[in-house]
C-alpha cells in the first residue's frame, strides 16, 4: 500500500512538474510574440514619424534655396524674381497644408499607439510612446522611472544642477554623468513641439517631483503626518466607545420596558409575534446596527489614515475603488439593462392579458354559456390548463434572452443541469400527468360519480392532474395514482343510475326445496325494500348446481349507487326471516344439514 501511495505522489510530483515546465514555456512564448509584436509596431511608428521629419527638412532645405537665389539677385523687379517669390509662397501654402495633415496624422497616431507613463511616485510626469535606438518604448519609460527614484533616494542630490545639453539627434536631461532621459526631434513632434521646449517642460517637471517628495517624506512632516494617525485611531475607538455604550443602553431600555410597551403583534386571535420574539429582532436590529456604523467608519477611517502618507496614498485610492467600482459597474449594468428590462414587461403584460382572455372563453364554457359542438363542459378548465402552460412556456421562450446573463457558459450550464434533474426525476410524475390529461378527455367519470378502482369503491371526490380521490362509503379517503388508473379498469355506477342499477344477492339452497319456491320467495322481497327499484322487476338466476346446494342470484335495480350496500343488508334480513319462516335452510359448501327426507324416498327409508 505504501508503495501505490510513493508511486502515485511520485507520478503527481512529475505532472505537476511537466505542466509547469509547458505553462512556463507558453509563457515564454507568448512573452516573446508580445515583445515582437510591440518591436514591429514601435519600428513602424519610428518609420513613420522619421519620413514625416525628412519631409519637413526637405521642405525647409527648398525654402532655404528659394530664398537664397531670391537675395542673391541685383535687380529688384526681375520677372525671374517674382516667379522665384511665387514658388516661395506656393512652398509656404504646401508647408501650412501639410503642416495640418501631418498635425491630424499625429493627433492619429497617439490615439492608436500604445503609452508608457512615467510615474516614479504617485503622479505621471509625460508619457514616451516611440523607441530609442534599440530601447523599446516601454524601457525607456521603466529605466526613467529608476533613474528618477535613485536621485530621490540620493540625499545630496542638487535639483538645481540638473541641466539640458542639446546636440543634434536629442535634447538630454543630466545630472553630472548620468542622462537622466533624452527627448528626440520624433518625441517633440508627437507633442507638436520643439524638442528643447519639450526637454524644459520635462526638466520642469523632474524637478518638482523630486523636491515635492523630499519635502513630504522629511523627518518634520513624518512625525506630523504620525501624530495625525493616531489622533484618528483615538476619535475612531472615542466613536466605538460612545457606540457601544448607545448599544448597552438600548438594550437595557427594551428588556426593561419589554412588558409594558412590547406587545404581542396579533392578527385577529393568531398571535403572528409574541413579545419575546419583538425583543430579540429588536436587539438583533440594534446589533446590526451597531456593526454597520463600526465598519462604515472604518470605510471612512481607512482611506483617511492612508492618504496622509504620500506612500500610501494609492492605497487609499485602491481602497475606495474595491466598494466603488462594483457599484459602479452593478449601475451601469443596471442601467444598460432597463431596454431589455421594458421589453420584458411589455412581453408579460401581453401574455398576462392573453392568459386572462383565454380563461374567460374557456371559463363561459364551463358555464354552459358558450357551447361547441363535439367539445364538453368538462373539457373546459383541464384544456385552459394545458393552454396557460403552452403560454408560459411561449412567454419563457421570448424573455429567456433578454434575461441577464442568458448568453453565459454557466447560465447554460445550470439550465442544462436543472433539465437533466427534471427529467430523470419526473419520470413517474410526467406519466400521471399524461394519464390525467388521457382520463380527461375519455371522460370515464367525473366528480360526484361512484366508481370502482381495481377493488376500491368510493365516489370521486378531486381530480387532478397526478391523483384521483376517493371517499368511500365509510368515510375513507383513497388517492389513486392517474397511471394506475389507465393501466386498470374502471367501473362507473353513476353514468345509467337513472335507468337503474343491477346488483346481485346470491344465496345457496339444497335440492330438496323446489326452486320455483325459491324463486318466489326471493321475488317478494324487493317490494317490501324501499332503497330499491321496482321498474326493471327483479328476477332470479340459477348461477350453479353444486354437488349438494342449488345456487340462486336475486337480481334487483336500484337508483342510488351509494346504497347498494345497505340495500344488500336489508335484502339478506329479508331472506334470513322468509326463509327461516318457510321452514328452508340455506346450505353451505360441504357442510351437511339434518333436513326431512323427500316424499317418494320417505317409505324406502321407513322400510329399512
Amino acid at each position: 500500500m505504501k508503495r501505490f501511495y510513493i508511486c502515485f505522489l511520485a507520478t503527481l510530483l512529475s505532472l505537476s512538474s511537466a505542466l509547469m515546465l509547458s505553462a512556463q514555456q507558453v509563457d515564454s512564448t507568448n512573452a516573446t510574440k508580445k515583445t515582437d509584436s510591440l518591436t514591429n509596431k514601435e519600428q513602424g511608428l519610428s518609420s513613420l514619424l522619421n519620413g514625416i521629419r525628412q519631409q519637413q527638412i526637405n521642405d525647409s532645405l527648398e525654402r532655404l534655396k528659394l530664398q537664397n537665389e531670391i537675395t542673391n539677385l541685383k535687380a529688384q523687379n526681375s520677372p525671374k524674381k517674382e516667379n522665384l517669390q511665387q514658388q516661395l509662397n506656393e512652398l509656404d501654402q504646401e508647408n501650412n497644408i501639410r503642416n495640418q495633415q501631418v498635425k491630424l496624422k499625429v493627433d492619429s497616431i497617439k490615439k492608436n499607439t500604445s503609452r508608457y507613463a512615467v510615474a516614479p511616485f504617485s503622479d505621471t510626469l509625460f508619457y514616451i510612446y516611440n523607441k530609442l535606438g534599440s530601447s523599446l518604448a516601454k524601457d525607456r519609460a521603466s529605466n526613467v522611472v529608476n533613474r528618477i527614484q535613485n536621485l530621490y533616494e540620493d540625499d545630496f542630490v542638487r535639483v538645481d544642477s540638473f541641466k539640458i545639453e542639446n546636440n543634434e539627434i536629442s535634447s538630454d536631461i543630466v545630472y553630472k554623468d548620468l542622462i537622466i532621459t533624452s527627448v528626440t526631434e520624433l518625441d517633440a513632434m508627437l507633442e507638436g513641439k520643439h524638442k528643447e521646449e519639450v526637454a524644459a517642460q520635462y526638466l520642469k517637471s523632474i524637478q518638482e517631483t523630486i523636491t515635492k517628495e523630499k519635502e513630504a517624506n522629511s523627518l518634520t512632516k513624518l512625525l506630523i503626518r504620525t501624530g495625525l494617525v493616531i489622533l484618528i485611531l483615538i476619535i475612531f475607538s472615542i466613536l466605538i466607545f460612545l457606540i457601544n455604550k448607545l448599544k448597552k443602553y438600548s438594550v437595557q431600555r427594551i428588556l426593561s420596558e419589554r412588558t409594558e410597551r412590547i406587545k404581542d403583534i396579533k392578527i385577529k386571535n393568531y398571535v403572528l409575534v409574541t413579545s419575546l420574539q419583538k425583543t430579540r429582532i429588536l436587539i438583533n436590529a440594534i446589533n446590526m446596527l451597531r456593526w454597520a456604523l463600526i465598519i462604515l467608519m472604518a470605510f471612512i477611517m481607512l482611506p483617511i489614515i492612508f492618504s496622509v502618507f504620500p506612500f500610501t496614498q494609492s492605497w487609499a485610492n485602491n481602497l475606495i475603488g474595491m466598494f466603488t467600482k462594483p457599484l459602479k459597474k452593478a449601475f451601469l449594468a443596471i442601467w444598460d439593462y432597463i431596454p431589455k428590462l421594458i421589453t420584458v414587461f411589455v412581453i408579460l403584460f401581453i401574455m398576462r392579458y392573453a392568459v386572462q382572455f383565454v380563461k374567460y372563453i374557456f371559463n363561459e364554457i364551463d358555464k354552459g354559456k358558450l357551447e361547441i359542438n363535439g367539445f364538453h363542459r368538462e373539457f373546459a378548465m383541464p384544456t385552459f390548463t394545458i393552454i396557460r402552460f403552452l403560454l408560459h412556456a411561449f412567454t419563457l421562450v421570448l424573455i429567456f434572452p433578454y434575461l441577464p446573463g442568458s448568453n453565459s457558459d454557466v447560465f447554460k450550464g445550470i439550465s442544462v443541469f436543472i433539465g437533466v434533474l427534471f427529467s430523470l426525476g419526473s419520470s413517474s410524475a410526467i406519466s400521471n400527468i399524461i394519464a390525467g390529461l388521457v382520463i380527461t378527455y375519455m371522460r370515464p367519470f367525473r366528480i360526484g360519480d361512484r366508481i370502482t378502482i381495481a377493488d376500491k369503491t368510493g365516489v370521486v371526490i378531486e381530480k387532478s392532474p397526478l391523483v384521483t380521490k376517493l371517499r368511500t362509503i365509510k368515510n375513507e379517503e383513497i388517492t389513486i395514482p392517474n397511471s394506475s388508473i389507465l393501466s386498470g379498469n374502471t367501473v362507473n355506477y353513476t353514468t345509467y343510475s337513472h335507468e337503474g342499477i343491477c346488483f346481485q344477492v346470491e344465496l345457496t339452497v339444497g335440492y330438496e326445496e323446489p326452486w320455483q319456491r325459491v324463486h318466489e320467495l326471493l321475488l317478494r322481497i324487493p317490494a317490501r325494500v324501499e332503497r330499491v327499484n321496482t321498474t326493471p322487476a327483479p328476477f332470479v338466476l340459477q348461477k350453479k348446481l353444486d354437488d349438494f346446494f342449488v345456487l340462486y342470484e336475486l337480481n334487483v335495480y336500484i337508483s342510488k349507487s351509494g346504497e347498494i350496500e345497505l340495500a344488500k343488508s336489508e335484502i339478506f334480513q329479508h331472506i334470513l326471516n322468509d326463509f327461516l319462516a318457510a321452514g328452508i335452510e340455506m346450505s353451505a359448501p360441504h357442510i351437511f344439514t339434518k333436513v326431512d327426507p323427500i316424499p317418494q324416498y320417505k317409505s324406502g327409508l321407513d322400510n329399512n
